[in-house]
């Protein structure tokens, strides 16, 4: 019982009131809780039915008196030398006088607890979980959760103070144990459970830590995010640590080490922890007060494009024994793991012929511009990269950087993976040849539907709109593949003219007129040479 050190949460009043002797009895215990005890008697003596007064006053047979007086002369919290409040005590009735007189969880009712549980003996009586009725002799008890908890979503119950009281003494759980909830910011700038974000994004994650109810009852405590990014995210090293008493936030993130790890999936993860947040100086922490993580990770080309999404997963690993004395290694508890989910999706884009959409045409050339067309997409092995600035026109023509076109391949088609919900626009900047170029940019507009619940975030719908960047036309929808995170739309272009010719009588009648000449200047040439030769 030696790492027993601070130990508090009285039950019932410190009842201990020096009386005329009566006849002893018996109490029973019930014990609500699913928790096992160890009950040390601190002070025996009489007690009359349905009367707290203990009378006659001896040291109990769980404690060992003499030392225990001496320890209580010697604690500061008492009092130094000739002010401690036990000072001139020599008896067991003369430290329960003085104890009686301080109120129900007082700084001194839970000193002495704390001190009482560093002296007690072997003899004890044990309470197992749930049992209805356990006898106790007449007088004051020490109760000392004995349940094995280490590694499980649960605490110990701080030592408890019971005087036997009207027969009976009911044990109930006195405690709460820390919480962990995770969000993740959209792109809209809400927070949830999931979201949505294009590849290359730095998406923002909140963690955020309740504490017990009795963390004042803890000599030392221990506390750790466990933090694990799927292989779609990268943490971008910028962790800060708050401590939040309504709405007072206070930066913490020097009293925590973060480091970072994989775990045997190979995922990415983070460890945030403090060893002691009692040695916090900087901010005063409370069983009200939250501990909240902020950081961000960006999105990569290694996302999972649709379901299940790209999941990001924290417990929170926390003292749980209030009876430790705070050396060695504390015993831990683990929260519950909670998740939230990131989705991106991808565009699959089909160039047919305007007359036969059977035939797929390609080498047709496309941008794919922002929704205020002042960003085009740069994409590398058919996935976003990264938005950059459109150039400027020159002489009325605009020269796309390197990385920006999307060419349609033999089937027709190019893809764009990687994409968040939202307008886009796609810009033909070369027809296939014989084909003429679009005139019009076509908009497109992907809409997913999330469930940013707090237990069953997932990704719920996912549609397509498209049409021609004019007032007059008509939006055309689709339903996109949720497993695979897919929108698909065809993209038609129209043949160039054939232009008409005037017939082949043009050609004969050029090849008449060229006979006739010749005819003409043979029939000159021969009548030269005649008259030449009669002169």
């Amino acid at each position: 019982m030696k790492t027993m050190k601070r130990i508090s949460c009285l039950l019932l009043a410190l009842a201990l009131i020096l009386a005329l002797s009566v006849t002893a009895f018996a109490a029973t215990v019930d014990n609500q809780t699913d928790h096992s005890y160890d009950a040390y008697q601190i002070f025996s003596g009489t007690q009359a039915a349905n009367n707290v007064a203990l009378g006659d006053v001896e040291w109990g047979s769980g404690i060992n008196g003499a030392e225990f007086l001496a320890a209580l002369k010697a604690d500061s919290r008492f009092g130094v030398d000739t002010d401690n409040i036990f000072a001139s005590c020599t008896s067991a009735a003369d430290v329960a006088a003085k104890l009686g007189e301080y109120t129900d969880k007082s700084d001194v009712a839970m000193a002495f607890a704390n001190v009482a549980a560093q002296h007690l003996t072997v003899t004890k009586v044990a309470i197992v979980e749930n049992a209805e009725s356990v006898d106790l002799s007449a007088g004051y008890y020490l109760l000392v959760d004995t349940t094995v908890v280490s590694d499980k979503d649960d605490a110990m119950n701080s030592a408890l103070l019971q005087v036997t009281n009207n027969g009976s003494i009911t044990i109930e759980e006195k405690y709460t144990v820390p919480t962990v909830d995770k969000e993740v910011q959209d792109s809209d700038d809400t927070w949830g459970e999931a979201a949505d974000w294009n590849i290359g994004s730095d998406v923002p994650f909140t963690l955020t830590g309740t504490l017990p109810s009795n963390y004042a009852d803890y000599e030392t405590y221990f506390y750790q995010f466990n933090d694990t990014l799927s292989s779609g995210l990268s943490y971008n090293d910028d962790v800060k640590v708050y401590v939040m008493i309504g709405n007072t936030k206070t930066d913490v993130t020097a009293s925590f080490s973060t480091t970072k790890g994989t775990d045997a999936d190979g995922n990415p993860t983070l460890t945030i922890k403090c060893e002691n947040l009692k040695n916090i100086t900087n901010a005063t922490i409370d069983k009200d007060s939250k501990i909240v993580v902020e950081y961000t990770a960006e999105l990569t080309a290694a996302a999972e494009i649709g379901q299940p999404g790209n999941s990001n997963k924290v417990t929170i690993t926390y003292s749980n024994n209030p009876n430790h004395s705070g050396d060695g290694t504390p015993s831990t508890g683990k929260t519950p793991e909670d998740t939230v989910l990131v989705f991106t999706y991808e565009l699959d884009v089909t160039k047919v012929d305007g007359q036969n959409t059977d035939i797929k045409l390609k080498d047709a050339e496309f941008v794919l511009l922002n929704s205020d067309k002042t960003m085009v997409a740069k994409i590398t092995d058919g996935k976003f990269v990264e938005w950059v600035a459109v150039p400027d026109a020159d002489d009325g023509k605009i020269t796309y950087p390197d990385g920006t076109t999307l060419t349609s391949d033999s089937d027709g088609k190019f893809v764009i993976a990687g994409l968040d919900d939202g307008n886009y626009y796609l810009r033909e900047i070369k027809a296939p040849a014989g084909y003429n170029l679009l005139k019009d940019d076509i908009s497109v507009t992907i809409t997913a539907t999330l469930n940013k619940d707090e237990n069953n975030p997932a990704l719920t719908a996912l549609k397509l709109s498209v049409k021609e960047d004019k007032a007059d036309a008509t939006a055309t929808e689709s339903d996109g593949v949720l497993d695979t995170g897919v929108v698909s739309t065809d993209v038609k272009n129209n043949k160039g003219a054939t232009l008409p010719e005037t017939g082949g009588i043009g050609t004969t009648i050029f090849y008449v007129l060229g006979s006739v000449l010749l005819v003409g200047a043979a029939v000159l040439l021969i009548t030269k040479k005649r008259m030449s030769a009669e002169k």
